[in-house]
């Protein structure tokens, strides 16, 4: 397997991740329930590590010469599926209630349409 399908790999694994994880935190708060628990945290801070993990890969591919077909763009979109996460936590101060529940889904949900937006805008994406 080369670099640039395990770099797709891991795009593909930003989508669906952040998605369920959104939609998982939006039954969550539809079922009524008070906060964020220690499953959910954990679940949360996986996402922009798999973000970094494909940083890293396409800071690779830059090296190796694939960078120069990509819009300016990716790298954007790329960067934000890493620091939403991060920045929504400082934005709400590490809150855990029902509202920051809302919030961390949403902003899940986001980070997967970033993740699309970014697969789009690479130079093998397929739209």
């Amino acid at each position: 397997m080369g670099i640039v399908q395990i770099h797709a790999s891991i795009a593909t694994t930003v989508m669906l991740f952040n998605t369920v994880l959104g939609v998982w935190g939006l039954l969550k708060f539809l079922r009524k329930q008070d906060n964020i628990d220690g499953s959910f945290w954990g679940a949360i801070a996986l996402s922009p590590v798999l973000g970094l993990a494909q940083a890293i890969i396409g800071v690779i591919m830059i090296g190796r010469g694939f960078g120069s077909v990509v819009r300016l763009v990716h790298y954007l979109y790329g960067t934000l599926c890493v620091i939403a996460v991060p920045a929504t936590f400082a934005f709400t101060r590490g809150r855990d209630d029902r509202g920051a529940l809302l919030i961390y889904s949403m902003i899940l949900i986001l980070t997967a349409i970033f993740g699309l937006r970014a697969y789009m805008t690479a130079a093998g994406g397929a739209f």
